[in-house]
């Protein structure tokens, strides 16, 4: 990843324009931007504030609705759980130690697939067929969700304990 991070301006008709490139982007730009490596700041052309989470949260819901969604029903109902919770802090450090290290895994287990496919005469499949990695990631986060919901039906429980004795 860069040092630096690459500026993009948001001007107030919700054009982006990359400083690097002096030019008009879109909003699939800076997701192929982010996906070849890339690290982006997002800035309000007239005000200089960062926008660069909105633009994130965007292009994700962008992805979520009109691609093949990454997120399932569940693990959004629990992000909202979480996010109204005292673990929220620690689910949002290991969620991103969890993608961190399935990046870091990435290039791993595509060489891995290129290489097997190869072996078996089948290098014509390439790394097409990743479904069962993804299947891999979605499962991780279901496990992830799953492990946090007993903190949340004891920390209901302690409440309703609590509201019942008084």
């Amino acid at each position: 990843m860069p040092a630096t991070k690459r500026t993009i301006k948001k001007y107030a008709n919700r054009r982006l324009y990359d400083a690097e490139t002096s030019q008009t982007i879109t909003l699939s730009d800076v997701r192929d931007l982010i996906g070849a490596g890339e690290s982006i700041e997002v800035v309000e052309a007239k005000t200089g504030n960062d926008v660069t989470r909105q633009v994130l949260l965007q292009i994700v819901a962008d992805q979520e609705m009109l691609g093949r969604p990454v997120l399932s029903d569940e693990f959004l109902e629990q992000m909202i759980r979480v996010n109204s919770n005292p673990m929220r802090d620690m689910a949002r450090d290991y969620l991103e130690k969890v993608m961190t290290h399935l990046q870091s895994q990435q290039q791993a287990v595509e060489d891995a697939l290129t290489s097997s496919f190869g072996k078996t005469g089948l290098e014509t499949l390439g790394t097409a067929s990743l479904e069962p990695y993804r299947r891999l990631q979605q499962r991780l986060f279901s496990v992830w969700s799953e492990a946090i919901k007993p903190s949340l039906v004891s920390n209901k429980e302690v409440g309703s304990k609590d509201e019942s004795a008084s």
